[in-house]
């Protein structure tokens, strides 16, 4: 009887249309800055333009004082796309106090966006601002003012794909090759210049969280890591020890993990034959073992001196790339 009973309330609440409880809203990260040491911003308004790199139907963004050793106050912020203009708020509030060492989300307002968002911090004049300051890198027209992450809601991409580097990720006035991958995931750069896998300071063996698996949402993960080490002095097997370890729990949080042949370097101040030695025992670990390694040092070194960059290729100072070269590492990234 009490089965009866039960089946009936089952047809009842189907039939009254009472709805079953929805699923938690997917969040993927569209565009990121990674932290780095403040500078105060000159005005109380500070606008700044992101390029994304997928779209959706609601917006939330992520505001950071992780680098910060005192709480940051901001009055006010907006987001605009296409025409329409929405304040964002925080736990309902218009305004916010992030702590030192921590981050906020705002809460989500619908709005759809494609490939540009325009966002207004309102703050006081002096605060530190933080997050990369490259233009070219984080696709800034002007500062960044504490923006750190733009996820959408709504979006039809299959998840977000994060490039891990250093300065050659990260890029410079040429630009940069994450910007230039043709993926149907949101691409992200996390490249830092000066940036180990496992030696100086937030290697990537330390940030990996942080800057890269801090989505559920992260699918794919490229990384292209190692020179900084070499010059450090750190040794191979060192690097190699690093990268299984971001390989490992990149695997473990649902993300499929490649890594790139780390790029000539010979006429770099710091070059020398016992560095070049560890450079190519690293490139030789990583071909050994990765049947899907990106062999970036084939495609960029000169075939009439294999230690060196191409001409055609070669920023100027031997070490990074430039944007002929960015068009080539793009090209062979497959996310």
């Amino acid at each position: 009887m009490k089965l009866i009973f039960a089946l009936v309330l089952v047809l009842v609440c189907g039939a009254s249309g009472v709805p079953a409880r929805s699923e938690a809203v997917r969040w993927l990260p569209v565009w990121q800055a990674v932290p780095t040491l403040p500078a105060g911003v000159p005005d109380h308004v500070v606008r700044t333009t992101v390029d994304l790199s997928a779209g959706g139907s609601s917006v939330r963004v992520r505001l950071s004082n992780l680098m910060g050793i005192e709480p940051v106050r901001v009055e006010r912020v907006t987001v605009q796309a296409d025409g329409q203009t929405r304040e964002l708020t925080f736990n309902r509030s218009r305004a916010v106090t992030i702590r030192a060492r921590d981050e906020v989300y705002s809460d989500a307002v619908r709005l759809p966006v494609t490939k540009t968002l325009e966002i207004s911090t309102h703050v006081p004049g002096g605060t530190p601002c933080q997050a990369r300051a490259w233009n070219t890198i984080t696709s800034a027209r002007a500062y960044i003012c504490l923006v750190s992450a733009v996820e959408v809601a709504g979006f039809s991409a299959p998840g977000a794909a994060v490039m891990l580097g250093d300065s050659i990720t990260e890029g410079y006035a040429a630009g940069t090759w994450p910007a230039l991958v043709d993926s149907d995931h949101a691409v992200l750069n996390a490249g830092i210049n000066g940036n180990g896998v496992v030696g100086g300071d937030a290697p990537m063996v330390t940030r990996l969280h942080r800057d890269v698996l801090f989505s559920r949402e992260v699918r794919e993960v490229v990384m292209l890591g190692g020179i900084n080490d070499v010059q450090r002095d750190v040794t191979a097997a060192d690097v190699i020890a690093g990268i299984r370890s971001i390989r490992q729990r990149c695997e473990q949080a649902g993300a499929r993990f490649r890594v790139g042949t780390v790029t000539p370097w010979r006429g770099w101040p710091n070059w020398s034959e016992a560095r070049e030695r560890q450079r190519q025992e690293l490139n030789a670990w990583i071909r050994a073992t990765f049947p899907d390694a990106i062999d970036f040092d084939a495609a960029l070194r000169d075939p009439a001196d294999l230690l060196r960059l191409r001409p055609e290729f070669d920023s100027g100072d031997h070490l990074h790339p430039n944007a002929d070269a960015f068009g080539v590492m793009a090209r062979l990234v497959r996310v």
